[in-house]
């Protein structure tokens, strides 16, 4: 009796509509976290802090999970149907699981390039009506295909769809491998450095030098909103330098300018141009040579050379992975590709971010990094610290008390970065080390108050230098036209020998060429070299010299 039972259990993996519900799964799960994830690396490696081989070990799991997850579900709509004697429901489900199918396949690989950008900017899924037809007619056409195939072909449906599965899995497939062979540097097992949490409320009792980059700020506005909120005492010991223009437009190659002051030229491999810029940082050099204590937290570190490890709070093996926030990232992801127009909204998705995945390490949420600063702990070596916070960037979703809100202004989201300004200060001057250090509150680029999707106007950001003790009155606003040439040219020497902001750049005037180099978010081909003798927020100014650096291959 039992042995018939247990060949009763096992009958049902010789169903020929099940077999083909597993068939589906596993071109599913593949597509999903097999595929997908492996396109995603190649395509933008300068998102992920973790080698292709961590990522893949993880995405198998995630596979056979998901796998075993849709084939026991099938398993379970089979045996319900079966039990209330509705097989027409497990009939149902097929038809609807190889639609979903041919839905995802196609809209992902087929409909997904005229995707929004997720540089963090607020998705306006409204725009998108055309698309949103066309991905309307794709679901009633493979719903239909797949009923009347149901209709016509009954008795060799199941073999239909599991032929037609197999294909897609073999286009997938195919598709897959000259992708792997084409990059096969960027699917190495390098990982790349990640910021911890070690020394970052340490100050030195001797000399201390402190960076403090908050990202996308502009420098006007910055202002304003200091003013709006009475906090000009903050920097009442700082130079404030409205006048200032990045190297870039964007943080990608923003930071690693700031670092050597080396121009990216776009033939070059990114990352080897990013190790080759922290490797011989000039800064990191000197500080090195004057036994400071090096720490850098920046949550998007690209660095994966061994030298990275000369950063006391550097590590490549100290991090831990949530499981679950990793599929998370991944899954709305591939909602926001896959899915039909109409409910890629559902994907929640404005940047992805796998940083969030990481556990103990340094993230740069501007609510997160407030309550990490915390009292200073004093050491008697000399100590540097590079910060890099998530300032005035996308999304603009939280208050100056870091609740979440809707429909938030840029000027909300710098009131919560001066918060965090202001306790990063605070807590320095309540150590007793504020005379002894060196600090400099910067932004890596402005942005276009005006229109947050242009790429243009964001070339002015903010900047605020106090040197070893100073003290003023108030704080002093200089007219100087400041590029970010001038850091590894002169700023960081000069306060690193003991100049005061009022000593800075000496021979640099009110009468001056400058330069910046643009280029469209995410076009990493062509970089456009602009000039101006104006003043930095003077977008219009920007004169373009027809010096175009483009990628030859």
């Amino acid at each position: 009796m039992e042995n018939a039972k247990k060949k009763n259990i096992f009958s049902i993996f010789k169903e020929p509509k099940l077999i083909a519900t597993f068939i589906i799964n596993f071109v599913l799960s593949f597509m999903v976290f097999i595929y997908e994830p492996t396109v995603l690396f190649t395509s933008n490696s300068e998102d992920f802090w973790f080698a292709f081989g961590m990522m893949l070990k993880i995405n198998i799991l995630l596979f056979v999970i998901a796998f075993l997850f849709l084939s026991l579900f099938s398993i379970f709509i089979y045996y319900i149907g079966k039990k209330i004697g509705k097989k027409i429901l497990f009939n149902i489900y097929l038809i609807l699981l190889f639609s979903g199918l041919m839905i995802l396949y196609v809209q992902g690989n087929y409909f997904s390039s005229k995707l929004p950008v997720l540089n963090g900017t607020p998705i306006d899924w409204n725009s998108f009506k055309i698309e949103s037809i066309i991905s309307i007619v794709l679901v009633v056409l493979a719903i239909a295909i797949s009923v009347i195939l149901y209709k016509k072909k009954n008795d060799i449906y199941p073999k239909i769809v599991s032929a037609v599965s197999v294909v897609i899995f073999v286009l997938l497939l195919t598709g897959l491998i000259p992708t792997i062979i084409q990059n096969k540097n960027v699917l190495g097992n390098n990982v790349k450095c990640t910021s911890t949490l070690k020394n970052m409320n340490n100050l030195s009792t001797n000399k201390n030098f402190l960076i403090l980059m908050i990202d996308m700020v502009d420098s006007k506005t910055f202002d304003k909103v200091l003013k709006e909120e009475n906090k000009e005492d903050l920097f009442k010991d700082f130079t404030y330098y409205p006048d200032t223009l990045s190297a870039y437009s964007y943080t990608m190659e923003s930071i690693p300018f700031l670092m050597s002051g080396n121009w990216y030229d776009p033939n070059d491999n990114y990352y080897d141009y990013y190790n080759e810029s922290f490797d011989n940082s000039p800064l990191l050099k000197r500080l090195k040579d004057e036994d400071y204590d090096i720490n850098i937290y920046e949550p998007d570190i690209q660095w994966s050379s061994k030298k990275c490890a000369e950063v006391n709070n550097m590590s490549t093996s100290s991090y831990k992975i949530n499981l679950l926030k990793f599929a998370k990232q991944e899954i709305k992801y591939v909602i926001f590709k896959y899915f039909p127009y109409p409910l890629k909204r559902f994907s929640k998705i404005q940047t992805m971010n796998f940083n969030l995945v990481r556990q103990n390490d340094f993230k740069a949420n501007n609510s997160i990094v407030y309550e990490q600063l915390n009292d200073i702990k004093l050491q008697n070596k000399n100590y540097f610290q590079f910060y890099h916070t998530e300032g005035g960037h996308f999304p603009w979703d939280t208050d100056k008390n870091f609740n979440t809100i809707k429909d938030g202004t840029y000027e909300d989201k710098l009131k919560g970065s001066l918060r965090v300004v202001e306790k990063y200060i605070d807590r320095i001057k309540k150590s007793g080390q504020y005379d002894n250090s060196v600090i400099i509150v910067m932004a890596d680029h402005g942005t276009n108050t005006e229109d947050i999707y242009s790429d243009n106007g964001r070339q002015n950001p903010a900047l605020y230098i106090k040197g070893i003790n100073e003290h003023h009155d108030s704080m002093i606003v200089s007219d100087k036209k400041v590029s970010h040439v001038d850091f590894i040219d002169s700023i960081y020497n000069d306060l690193l020998d003991g100049k005061t902001s009022e000593e800075l750049l000496k021979d640099i005037g009110t009468e001056r060429t400058r330069t910046h180099r643009w280029y469209k978010n995410f076009h990493y081909d062509k970089y456009y070299e602009q000039t101006t003798d104006g003043h930095a927020w003077e977008t219009d100014k920007l004169n373009f010299t027809g010096t175009v650096y483009e990628r030859k291959y």
